[in-house]
Formats: C-alpha cells, sequence, structure tokens
C-alpha cells in the first residue's frame, strides 16, 4: 500500500565553487567549517541537511532514447547542496531573527566570501512520497547515493497542469523507482536569490549503493525507463543529476 505524502516548506541553498578552486577542498571546508559556524550562529534552524556533490555516478540507458530524460555534468554545476527548516521562513527571510547578532551574520556571510563561494537560495514545498532511508547519529554520512535531479519544466504547459503531473507521476515512480528507499518532490516556490538559475522542481531520490543508482534508477529494466520517460517526458523540459553523500547535521 503506498505510504500518505507529508508537505512541508523549507529553504534550499546551491552552492557553487569559483572556477580553477580544488573543489575537493571546497567541499570539505563547507562540511568541517562553515556548516557548524552556521548552526553556531544560527538558533532557528530547525533541521539542517548538507549534500556534498561529490559522487562519480553515471547511471545506464537501456533504453537508448533520445533525447534522455536525465543529463549528467562533468564538474557538476554545484559543490554543495543545503536543506534547512524553520518554524517559520521569516526566521530565514529577516537576519535580525536568523542570527544570534550582527558579528554573527558577518563572520557566515565573510566566510563564504572567503571561500569564495556562490550562493543560490530558494522557497521549497517538499513533499515527501516516501522516506525509508535510515539515517546515522548527526553529522555523519547517510550510507548510499541520494540523487538531486534538478528539472526545468516546459514553459508552454501551465504550471497548475505541470504540479498535477508531477504528484501523478508517483504512481509510476513507486513502480520503476522501486530501489530508491528515498522519494521527494521539491516545487520551487521562488527562487530568493537575484540571477539564481531557473529551476522549477527538484526529485530526491536516495539509494542503498552507487551501483543502485547506476544499475537500478529505472528499476533495472528498458521497460522502467521508457515508462519513466513516457510520463515525465511530456512536461519536463531539462534535467541535471546531482549525485550527493547526505549529511544530516542537525535533527
Amino acid at each position: 500500500m503506498s505510504e500518505q505524502a507529508s508537505k512541508r516548506r523549507k529553504v534550499m541553498q546551491f552552492i557553487a565553487c569559483a572556477a580553477g578552486a580544488d573543489r575537493a577542498a571546497f567541499r570539505e571546508r563547507y562540511l568541517s567549517r562553515h556548516a557548524p559556524m552556521l548552526m553556531r550562529h544560527c538558533p532557528p534552524l530547525l533541521r539542517y541537511v548538507v549534500n556534498l556533490v561529490d559522487v562519480k555516478a553515471s547511471i545506464r540507458h537501456r533504453a537508448h532514447l533520445t533525447p534522455r530524460l536525465n543529463r549528467e555534468l562533468d564538474p557538476p554545476p554545484f559543490e554543495v547542496v543545503t536543506e534547512m527548516w524553520f518554524e517559520s521562513f521569516d526566521d530565514f527571510k529577516h537576519p535580525h531573527r536568523l542570527y544570534v547578532n550582527p558579528a554573527a551574520a558577518r563572520a557566515v556571510d565573510d566566510d563564504l566570501r572567503e571561500m569564495g563561494a556562490t550562493v543560490y537560495d530558494y522557497l521549497i514545498a517538499q513533499t515527501v512520497q516516501w522516506d525509508r532511508t535510515q539515517r546515522p547519529a548527526p553529522g555523519q554520512r547517510t550510507p548510499g547515493v541520494k540523487a538531486i535531479i534538478f528539472t526545468r519544466r516546459k514553459e508552454e504547459i501551465p504550471n497548475k497542469e505541470v504540479e498535477a503531473l508531477w504528484r501523478k507521476h508517483r504512481i509510476v515512480a513507486e513502480k520503476y523507482h522501486c530501489y530508491a528507499t528515498t522519494y521527494i518532490q521539491d516545487g520551487v516556490i521562488a527562487p530568493l536569490t537575484s540571477n539564481a538559475p531557473v529551476v522549477h522542481g527538484l526529485a530526491e531520490l536516495y539509494f542503498p549503493t552507487r551501483e543502485d543508482l547506476e544499475e537500478r534508477f529505472y528499476g533495472g529494466t528498458i521497460e522502467g525507463e521508457q515508462a519513466i520517460a513516457a510520463d515525465a517526458g511530456p512536461f519536463v523540459a531539462d534535467a541535471i543529476g546531482l549525485y550527493s553523500s547526505e549529511y544530516v547535521m542537525r535533527e
């Protein structure tokens, strides 16, 4: 029997490093230094997840469809994707509520500047379709691979129609993304940063192993790949996979 979807708002940040920077060092510094700093200085932050886009993987396509529904870029456009939950969006929107004091706000901003980070914020309506992934203690890496699929819809289709088609997509996803222990649909309510890349929605799928992601993203069958493409293709214009290590920093 299908699980009932649960809905909640969150803020997602997509973070890129400067061109030519040491990407691995950038990710490590964010996780080991910047994320703890943020938690110290931001009391309203209720739950905080850091995803490092550090998994080299390539989904196997058996159906030889043209064009493919998902693209993979090397290097990826972002090094870190964060997820933040607050009691109220106002806690994030207003710096005097987000940070303990103005000095804390400056320290966080200065650290990002020193890292050469470019940060894009989005307000997200999260719909958890299913989540059976077992998480370790806060701060430890969740075993497996988290695929964050960055998508843009076809502009000629009204947004409300796309939303309805995406919610209905769960039926096909449950059948053919059957190796995913988590499936979350993130609808973009609004970009919060000027010049943010256009993104309309994100899919989060968690796989127990990289092999499961690469070989069984579509259930390991040609039928599954064809069915997912046939169901999502009418409303998805572009999809880019960000394959990540998840760290739940605050639960």
